[in-house]
């Protein structure tokens, strides 16, 4: 029989006060007898949780198994997939074995508690293969597919050209690629437009074929972790409806699959978007780009707009976007370590950062990989 959903949610309100207040896990809190009523408390819970099922509303707070595993929903919301909602849903640790959950954030879906991201544009000749990348970036995004027709594409598909082969990197890109995700365990998200190739989607046939083209890509590939949607780029406003069934097909498609974005930090267009993406369950995190741009590279603009960024999506939804690089309007090593410093201690659960770009970090020594890299993980 299905449990109430305020029913199970009051119910675990109380047991997690009985678990704060008995002091489990606490040396010297609370009677043994204490921890072992929390206990129990909490087997019941987890034991006495539904089967996760469609169409049906789930309070804040309740609890519910899905293919083998607990989850409890961050916010009210009527059936969505616990694997593919990132924002409604979280595993619930404490229906799991062993010793009481860490404090910092865990995996969302297929993503790392910490992102160190770069980008990886495939116009350099002579680019590091995939594999032989710095260990210290955990996510890769293949820059970038464009529309066909150009820009805002004329049927909804794109194409990814490989990178020079200079060094190998198209003749191994498959390969890499696929070594990377499996041996190395890190993601690589096919990003999508950039500078000049805004994307429009007015209708669900333009969609139908910007999904099939993207699963071709992906089958061409051997396979990717997720979609980042560079799109929407000087006055081409997003079809927001549309993207998000996109993004939420691809991720019924390929369990695990994530969805970003890097925004303008500035652009409440562009803030409305990702907000209304998360909160769908469709885009699993937002990285504006603090490079690039009048005051971009400077620590208290960056420190403020993260605060703005995080107030609307949730520390675990944003990464920070640097460029490391000595060109203006882009910020040294130097620069960017206390300002990373700095946004983290005021958001120590953030979800990461990312350079732009890795050729450049490459010829400069990987000073972002070395140096910052680290600092996030």
């Amino acid at each position: 029989m299905l449990l109430n959903s305020a029913a199970t949610a009051s119910g675990l309100s109380l047991v997690l006060l009985a678990i704060a207040t008995s002091g489990v896990g606490c040396l010297g809190a609370g009677s043994p007898q204490d921890e072992i009523d929390a206990e129990q408390n909490v087997s019941a819970v987890c034991a006495g949780a539904p089967e996760w099922r469609s169409g049906q509303w789930y309070g804040e707070g309740t609890v519910v198994n899905y293919q083998g595993s607990a989850y409890i929903a961050e916010h009210g919301n009527p059936g969505y997939i616990p694997t593919v909602s990132t924002y409604f849903w979280e595993p619930y640790a404490a229906c799991s074995d062993g010793p009481d959950p860490d404090p910092t954030p865990g995996p969302i879906g297929a993503l790392p508690a910490k992102v160190v991201g770069g980008y990886y544009p495939n116009w350099t000749p002579s680019p590091v293969r995939i594999r032989d990348v710095n260990s210290n970036y955990n996510v890769i995004y293949l820059f970038a597919a464009k529309p066909v027709g150009g820009s805002p594409g004329t049927t909804g598909a794109v194409t990814w050209t490989p990178p020079g082969n200079g060094r190998g990197a198209a003749t191994n890109l498959k390969a890499d690629i696929q070594y990377a995700r499996t041996t190395q365990g890190r993601k690589i998200i096919l990003s999508v437009g950039g500078a000049g190739a805004g994307m429009s989607f007015p209708n669900r046939t333009k969609s139908q074929t910007f999904v099939d083209s993207v699963v071709g890509i992906y089958n061409d590939l051997g396979g990717f972790d997720g979609l980042d949607w560079n799109t929407f780029e000087a006055d081409q406003a997003p079809d927001t409806a549309e993207m998000k069934w996109i993004s939420l097909e691809l991720k019924r498609r390929y369990p695990g699959f994530l969805i970003t974005s890097p925004p303008a930090p500035w652009n409440n267009r562009d803030k409305t978007f990702c907000k209304e993406m998360v909160e769908a369950g469709a885009m699993d995190y937002a990285a504006p780009q603090y490079y690039d741009g009048p005051d971009l590279d400077q620590q208290s603009y960056i420190v403020n707009n993260v605060n703005e960024w995080v107030g609307l999506l949730g520390p675990t939804h944003v990464v920070v976007g640097f460029g490391i690089w000595d060109q203006p309007n882009y910020m040294s090593v130097d620069e960017a370590i206390p300002t990373w410093n700095q946004i983290e201690s005021n958001h120590p659960t953030l979800r990461g950062a990312f350079d732009w770009q890795i050729h450049t970090d490459e010829s400069l020594g990987w000073p972002f990989a070395n140096r910052v890299g680290p600092l996030v993980k």
